[in-house]
């Protein structure tokens, strides 16, 4: 069997250069990266990110390029900051007339990994990243000499290239394999809804479900004493854990707490930002989400439980149907039905394992450099060492330069293009990118890109469709997680982007809006495995959509509607 053949490509149209706003002008540091086409990350980053993560990000950059080579797959990717945005250019490493041959040889590797992705993942790959991470965790950062810090500092750069290296073999599969599903449904079913082969792959579970359950779990812990759920009911989600301090029952509903963010709290709201606390650091986001699921009355387990049983039923009516057709199309389906619900597990777990874990890790290490530059003098506190990038850090580590007016520098900096709206695309067009499963996968589905969407109107917005469903609710505008407690049980969350730390706002909203994303984005995804329904990739909804309107969202067309 083969995947969906690529589309052979028009004929190229001429190179563009992409206009840049007046007040956001670009000094390229190379002259080749104006000739790339840079796309603005929204859906991970929507923020400026600090000079420290985007130097991390250069290492992302790595094992990303290098997961795609693995495959022999045509594709390089680099990163860059630009006015403190990070943008993102994923295009061809080979000369143009090379890459269908390249794709050609490309494409039983990745047949064949279809098959395999979900059994490398848990004998090979999940197993390497657990027992790698115990190991650089396992070492005492605050007891080594700066010379076995920075050797330490070594070794934590080298696996951080190798855990993206693993996330990129991993997805690359795991994402051909859903967005093909998707392709062969609509084949097999025209009369299909536009969502009705995500069905068959719903109620599978994943590491952000199971924080979920075990944060509802919580909840329910609090409700037995009426101290502890007084106190969770109705105190600031900051002073909570101070307050829990004070009686013997809310201390071990404090230790309950502190026993979930040691394992799933290693966590932050973003991808790539370095700068942002973890769970393990400010209980702020466990209490609200603690708070939100006082007030659900379902366990989640029964809903889970329910989704799966509704998989099964359409699996079966999907079966039947099929039943007659060459035995050669029941095997593709019933091939790529079996990547598709393991990629949909991993989209899950590999965040866990790979983006917050690795963020995690990276972000203490970088603390333990800006604590010792702070004991010297040379920053204020040590989180300035994020307004450094890795090899600053390092060489202030061996001398007495003072940082602190470079670090003042550049929090202004970044302050002032907090206020500017990144154009979301730089450098150079050169017209659609190929119609091949890759992109088709990636660029199509996951991140949502396509023919532009309508300019978003007084009474509507347009996105993609992304959980199924009508529903009218009032829209709470959320743009960091930090903000995430004003959202109230039916609420409508409007936000730019989610990430995994998010998945417990699905249980108390009524729907969700994003500004970035597609079908097998994490928000799309997620809110299917909640039932609630979701429009994603509606670009300017955060600006359109006035917080606190009563808005109606059609998961089934993508469309927004603005009632009041």
């Amino acid at each position: 069997m083969s995947v969906a053949p690529s589309v052979p490509p028009p004929a190229m149209p001429e190179p563009v250069t992409i206009p840049l706003p007046p007040n956001f002008p670009i000094d390229w540091p190379e002259p080749a990266m104006a000739m790339m086409t840079w796309q603005q990350d929204r859906q991970h980053i929507p923020e400026p990110i600090t000079p420290m993560s985007a130097w991390w990000a250069d290492h992302f950059a790595i094992g990303f390029s290098s997961g795609f080579a693995s495959y022999g797959l045509p594709m390089g990717v680099r990163v860059g900051r630009f006015n403190c945005y990070f943008y993102m250019a994923i295009g061809p490493n080979v000369p143009v007339d090379q890459i269908p041959a390249m794709e050609a040889k490309a494409e039983p590797l990745l047949v064949a990994a279809i098959g395999g992705f979900w059994n490398r993942w848990e004998t090979e790959w999940l197993p390497e990243l657990k027992s790698s991470w115990d190991r650089l965790e396992s070492f005492d950062q605050q007891a080594a000499t700066d010379a076995q810090l920075l050797a330490f500092a070594d070794q934590m750069t080298a696996f951080y290239e190798r855990a993206w290296h693993i996330h990129f073999e991993l997805l690359v599969p795991a994402f051909i394999a859903m967005s093909e599903f998707d392709d062969l449904y609509a084949d097999l079913f025209p009369a299909h809804a536009p969502l009705d082969s995500y069905r068959l792959l719903q109620g599978l579970d994943n590491m952000s479900l199971e924080a979920g359950r075990e944060l509802w779990r919580l909840s329910r812990a609090a409700m037995h004493d009426s101290t502890v759920r007084e106190w969770v009911s109705s105190a600031s989600s900051r002073d909570i854990a101070a307050q829990l301090e004070q009686t013997a029952e809310g201390q071990a509903f404090l230790g309950k707490v502190q026993e979930f963010v040691g394992f799933y709290g290693r966590r932050s709201d973003t991808v790539q930002e370095l700068g942002d606390p973890s769970w393990t650091e400010d209980l702020t986001p466990v209490f609200d989400n603690v708070k939100a699921y006082v007030l659900r009355g379902e366990d989640p387990d029964v809903a889970h439980q329910r989704l799966a049983i509704e998989r099964e039923r359409h699996l079966a009516e999907a079966r039947e149907a099929i039943k007659g057709y060459p035995e050669a199309v029941r095997g593709r389906f019933e091939y790529l039905l079996a990547g598709a619900q393991a990629g949909t597990r991993v989209q899950e777990d590999h965040n866990f394992w790979i983006d917050q874990r690795s963020l995690h890790e990276v972000r203490h290490l970088c603390l333990e450099f800006g604590q010792r530059l702070v004991e010297r003098g040379q920053i204020v506190s040590p989180g300035d060492v994020f307004m450094l990038t890795m090899d600053e850090a390092r060489d202030l580590l061996a001398s007495k330069e003072d940082a602190r007016a470079l670090v003042a520098s550049r929090r202004a900096d970044m302050a002032h293009w907090r206020t500017i709206t990144p154009p979301p695309m730089a450098g150079t067009d050169y017209g659609p990118p190929p119609n091949n499963p890759l992109t088709r996968a990636v660029m199509g589905k996951f991140f949502g890109l396509g023919p532009p969407k309508d300019v978003p109107q007084a009474s509507t917005v347009s996105g993609n469709a992304g959980s199924s469903g009508v529903v009218t609710g009032v829209a709470r505008v959320i743009m960091t997680i930090q903000d995430a407690g004003r959202l109230k049980q039916g609420e409508i969350l409007v936000t730019p982007t989610t990430s995994p730390p998010w998945t417990p706002l699905f249980a108390t909203a009524g729907g969700i809006v994003t500004d970035t994303g597609g079908a097998l984005s994490h928000c799309a995804i997620v809110a299917r495995e909640y039932g609630i329904p979701a429009v994603v990739g509606a670009t300017g909804a955060t600006a359109a959509i006035p917080d606190g309107a009563t808005i109606e969202v059609n998961g089934d067309t993508g469309s927004v509607r603005i009632l009041s």
